[in-house]
């Protein structure tokens, strides 16, 4: 863990290992990181709320952060949590929109904020600099729509045998550990069900032999289970869809 407040060298090392500024040009890196602010934000409190004005690029240096979108009921619907060496809100500030969705920590959390005019103008004279940041945005996009499409209008078992494959390291392994980024509430939530439902295809999971649950750690056993209860057209029977 990192000790802040950073000294500038220690921001232009932290920048140079995220996917953006890799391979950038030291100089660049200094201009980003003289340019960067960084604050502490403790536990469930809010880094920003929807709408507000997109004018910086975060980072995580450690800790979690909890993108969503509030629903109704007090619902919330967790677009994403963004971990250590990870960031957050380039599509609104590439855009120059507001904030779509409420930001808020997990954790205790340290973030850097690259300021939005210093971010746009390095992108204008690094031509390397706007490819990275629009392939992200590209990629970001193309993860949306495949969540979306896999996941969201089927089962409840359908979308928990949907996430824990995602969550695969490649293709062909049959089994696998995965260690649940946050807790089985916003698991939930990101997959619009709830914290019972999903509990209980997680039980139902266990009985069948495809996973152990231990905690936040699940040890997938069978991902060919998982995939032919993925593919299925309804749950078996004793499985309630939710």
């Amino acid at each position: 863990m990192n000790a802040f407040p950073l000294s500038s060298a220690q921001i232009s090392a932290i920048l140079g290992r995220l996917g953006y500024f890799r391979d950038l040009q030291a100089a660049t890196l200094r201009k980003l990181s003289a340019g960067a602010r960084q604050i502490t934000v403790r536990r469930d409190e809010a880094v920003f709320a929807r709408g507000d004005p997109a004018d910086a690029l975060y980072v995580v240096v450690n800790g979690q952060i909890k993108i969503y979108l509030s629903q109704a009921n007090r619902a919330e619907k967790v677009v994403a949590l963004v971990e250590h060496g990870e960031s957050f809100g380039i599509a609104a500030l590439w855009l120059g929109l507001p904030h779509p969705a409420h930001a808020v920590a997990k954790s205790d959390s340290h973030l850097l904020l690259l300021d939005r005019q210093t971010l746009m103008h390095q992108a204008h004279v690094e031509p390397l600099l706007a490819e990275r940041l629009l392939t992200d945005l590209s990629h970001r996009v193309m993860d949306l729509m495949h969540d979306l499409e896999t996941c969201t209008p089927r089962s409840s078992l359908q979308r928990v045998s949907c996430f824990l494959l995602q969550q695969r390291p490649e293709a062909g392994i049959g089994g696998y550990d995965i260690l649940l980024p946050s807790t089985k509430r916003d698991i939930a939530a990101k997959l619009n069900l709830t914290q019972e439902t999903l509990s209980r295809m997680f039980q139902f999971l266990s009985k069948e032999g495809a996973i152990e649950v231990q905690g936040r750690l699940i040890r997938v056993l069978d991902s060919q289970k998982l995939l032919d209860f993925k593919q299925a057209n309804c749950p078996p029977p004793g499985v309630l869809p939710e």
